[in-house]
């Protein structure tokens, strides 16, 4: 330890300008005034400074550095123990005195090399004008040949989407690029360059501008186009349009749309033309999404009082479909989609079950959860739009063989959309998904009861679940809930002892901040802050109530009783010599459940419509899957075209044709009645045979047997939730 003679002659020295001071950021003195709070006998970890900043660890590691260096500077002593944490080896009165000096330190405005070539590239890819070389060498005091590296730096980097950095004596710098990679190069520098939890962060702080923090790095990263107005008034739009239209974001969506849209609107104010294929936009028309971006850029347009051509309208269709928003009453476009993606899920999963030597293919939790993730991914695929993921890395180096068997199931994604690669980051996802899958625990009794917080809609969340019931037995993760949706009183009434989060999070409930995949600090912090639990109240598991049913749910399950009644009364079978082609299958169809001719035209416009979205045709099972919303029905049907001449079409052999109709006025009920014949066909052979192979009695019988299940379920779930 230093002596207080030791820090009089040094401070005397520093007086008398003997030494010279180099300054610290304002975050790098909010640490160092951290780690004065800590003795040797109490060191503070990393993850503890993380917390108490609301940054990320890897930004407290990333100033360490600059923090011992002035430490050493100014000759105190400061050690680093493995596996215990930081510590400040100095007396009472030393730690005293470091307070006082650093209120003498000013505080300088540094960038780190990558801070300052985010800023430089948000700079290019909003300028209006070419930018002076000068302009970036003396606002950043750097030199020219650092500028000239960070530029080549920048266009390695953008070449990726297509955007070019052009450089001019004379004239000065700027980017070329077409509209839609400016859009992905803007949105995908935020992901890459930001964490998860400084974009939440942001999104919360609204006004709040502190000087230290994560707001003033994030504000600057985010290349200042976000105000908080606009932010406020995004926000409550996509609340709106989420409530009156039936839909739901996943966290990754809303923060990507809040991003989209806050660019959109800049770039709208500014007068800068958005510009779109005319042939795309027209495509993009004919998704259900698009009605949703529609009435986003209705209000849009009406709160910032701009216009909102229909091209914007068509870029926030393409963000709403690879998001993957969910649209109840929307089943109905998309039920071959699901049942060929869940058939190639399936596919995939053999292939990294052979891989790994293990069984993965009966996890219907893992199929379901696949399907759903698979099929956003492949949307991007098809739209280019890329994603981040932030453990990709760990993902390689700790999953190695989940990695690369997930790798090679990927191939059959990569045929499937029809593209050259599958990008590793979403390789890593699905990985995540498969890892959870492996590792699931199984007893929860007598445990902890904790709740995961996460703001993707990704495999990290899952992954964190499962590294935690692997890593501590006491606990039992109850729940995985959005950091955006968090309500306190339901997790009192729920018994929830503690949140473990990956992002910091601003409540007044016990919580603990860890990585996503849990680091040999998280895990001291977690044991630390389970410690202090049994000094609560023990958590007695509640007897459930006797479970009943509401009058709402009564009426519910009447009207599930009644329809599905209707459906097996009616179920059609139709056994035709051959079809000419298509056309043929969808007339024959539209007649199966209706004996006029104005039902019939309703019903075979529907499903022509239905079919210009996209191919119906389920290549796995050789057959159409006809099916719409339609006013020419007023119950769910059912019912199959079975040829006893195969039809050759430009997609494949076609040996029959599902038909499944929904009235236009269905709402959840439909949908999921017709959601779980759907599911039905994927999973239950004896059904499929029968559809396939046998006569209508046989048909309706196996389905009968899937409906009651269903009828059973669905009332059992409803009086759980009464």
């Amino acid at each position: 330890m230093k002596t207080s003679k030791g820090w009089f002659l040094k401070m005397s020295r520093v007086n008398q300008g003997g030494e010279q001071k180099s300054g610290l950021t304002s975050r790098q003195k909010a640490i160092i005034q951290i780690l004065t709070q800590f003795t040797a006998a109490n060191p503070v970890t990393v993850a503890a400074i993380s917390d108490k900043l609301k940054i990320s660890s890897r930004t407290v590691l990333r100033e360490m550095p600059t923090i011992e260096a002035w430490l050493a500077e100014h000759d105190f002593t400061f050690l680093r123990k493995p596996g215990v944490g930081l510590v400040l080896d100095e007396s009472m009165e030393t730690r005293s005195r470091i307070l006082e000096l650093l209120n003498e330190t000013d505080i300088v405005q540094a960038y780190s090399k990558e801070e300052r070539r985010r800023l430089i590239l948000g700079e290019l890819l909003f300028a209006k004008e070419p930018l002076k070389f000068y302009y970036f060498t003396s606002k950043y005091k750097i030199s020219d040949g650092t500028l000239s590296n960070d530029l080549d730096h920048l266009g390695e980097w953008l070449r990726q989407y297509q955007i070019h950095v052009i450089r001019k004596p004379g004239l000065g710098i700027y980017t070329e690029g077409s509209e839609d990679h400016y859009r992905q190069a803007i949105a995908n520098a935020i992901y890459e360059f930001m964490t998860e939890e400084e974009i939440l962060g942001l999104f919360r702080e609204k006004k709040e501008k502190r000087e230290s923090g994560i707001s003033a790095a994030a504000q600057s990263r985010l290349f200042h186009f976000i105000d908080d107005e606009t932010f406020e008034i995004v926000e409550k739009v996509l609340s709106e349009v989420e409530q009156q239209m039936h839909i739901k974001y996943t966290d990754s969506a809303y923060m990507g749309l809040l991003v989209h849209i806050a660019l959109a609107v800049k770039r709208l104010r500014n007068f800068e033309k958005i510009e779109m294929e005319a042939q795309r936009l027209e495509s993009l028309k004919r998704y259900p999404e698009y009605s949703v971006a529609e009435e986003i850029g209705r209000r849009i347009a009406e709160r910032f009082a701009i216009d909102i051509p229909q091209e914007e309208i068509g870029f926030i269709t393409m963000h709403c479909i690879s998001a993957q928003i969910w649209l109840t009453g929307q089943m109905d476009h998309t039920l071959a989609e699901r049942m060929n993606m869940r058939q190639l899920v399936k596919n995939m999963v053999d292939i990294i079950e052979r891989e790994m030597g293990i069984s993965l293919s009966q996890n219907e939790q893992l199929l379901t959860d696949l399907t759903e993730h698979i099929t956003a991914v492949s949307s991007r695929l098809r739209l280019h739009v890329k994603v981040r993921n932030a453990q990709l890395e760990t993902i390689k180096e700790n999953y190695g063989e989940t990695y690369r068997a997930t790798e090679k199931g990927c191939q059959l994604l990569r045929h499937a959309v029809g593209v050259a690669e599958v990008p590793e980051a979403e390789i890593a996802f699905i990985a995540m998904y498969i890892c959870a899958a492996v590792e699931d625990q199984q007893s929860q009794q007598g445990k902890i009861p904790v709740v995961v917080v996460c703001p993707t809609g990704l495999g990290t969340s899952k992954m964190l679940a499962v590294q935690l019931t692997k890593e501590f037995h006491n606990l039992e993760v109850r729940e995985i809930i959005s950091a955006f949706r968090i309500d306190i009183q339901k997790l009192q009434r729920e018994g929830i002892r503690l949140l473990i989060s990956t992002v910091h999070l601003d409540i007044d409930f016990p919580y603990v901040c860890v990585n996503p995949i849990l680091l040999e600090q998280d895990k001291i912090l977690l044991r630390n802050e389970l410690r202090l639990l049994p000094t609560q109240q023990t958590v007695v598991p509640q007897k459930k109530p006797a479970a009943s049913l509401s009058k709402d749910g009564l009426v519910f399950m009447t009207r599930l009783g009644e329809e599905i009644l209707y459906l097996l009364d009616h179920v059609q079978l139709l056994v035709l010599p051959y079809a000419q082609d298509k056309q043929e299958l969808l007339y024959v169809a539209s007649g199966m459940f209706t004996e006029t001719k104005e039902t019939r035209e309703l019903i075979a416009d529907s499903l022509a419509k239905r079919e210009q979205i996209s191919s119906t045709y389920i290549r796995d099972f050789q057959m159409m899957l006809l099916h719409c919303k339609t006013g020419g029905v007023k119950h769910c049907c059912f019912g199959y075209i079975r040829l006893k001449r195969p039809l050759f079409q430009s997609e494949g052999v076609i040996e029959g044709a599902i038909v499944m109709l929904v009235p236009k006025e269905g709402d959840s009920l439909e949908a999921g009645l017709m959601s779980e014949i759907s599911s039905g066909l994927l999973e239950d052979e004896a059904f499929f045979s029968a559809v396939q192979k046998k006569g209508r009695i046989s048909i309706i019988e196996s389905l009968e047997k899937r409906l009651m299940q269903y009828y059973q379920k669905t009332i059992t779930t409803r009086m759980e939730g009464s």
